[in-house]
């Protein structure tokens, strides 16, 4: 990666994982102030080692290795080290993390995928639903004019439906 363009893919990739990179230094030190630390430093590296990425491979890993050694340097340079995770755990807990957000990114992208097929009166009522924080079936059902116990009923045909079509997804890409 060495020309404009090559900068402006890294640009998007880094902007498409960043939040994803917090929450993994948050998940390896468990403190939000170091975490954001460590985030700065990891981005600068990243920025400085651009060119080293190659697009063919995955962003995740090639920045988890790079924060992963920040973590390290960042727990040495701690006056009262975290004695509760060794480097060994902590290297079992940044696998997994990146090995679980891989299985859920996939499961996103088939949710979507799945979202798209429903018709427009059940992907009304998901949206409903599940578009804004606490809004419980019953204000759904008073939204939609429908009553509760048939909302309650369509929501549980539609997760089941949603769930086998996910699993379908994730075997076929498999």
């Amino acid at each position: 990666m060495s020309n404009e363009s090559d900068r402006d893919a890294f640009a998007r990739l880094f902007a498409q994982h960043s939040a994803w990179l917090r929450a993994y230094l948050v998940s390896l030190l468990a403190d939000f102030a170091s975490a954001e630390e460590v985030f700065q430093e990891v981005c600068v590296v990243l920025w400085r080692k651009y060119e080293q990425f190659d697009p063919e491979t995955d962003f995740r890993r090639w920045a988890s290795v790079i924060a992963r050694h920040k973590v390290y340097q960042h727990r040495e340079k701690q006056a009262k080290p975290m004695r509760f995770l060794s480097n060994e755990v902590l290297e079992l807990v940044a696998d997994d993390a990146v090995n679980l957000s891989d299985a859920l990114e996939e499961r996103r992208v088939a949710l979507r995928t799945c979202l798209a097929k429903l018709s427009p009166n059940d992907r009304k009522l998901v949206s409903t639903c599940y578009s804004e924080v606490n809004v419980s079936f019953q204000k759904a059902a008073i939204e939609l004019s429908r009553p509760a116990n048939t909302v309650y009923k369509a929501l549980q045909r539609i997760r089941a439906g949603l769930r086998s079509c996910i699993e379908r997804q994730i075997a076929a890409n498999q």
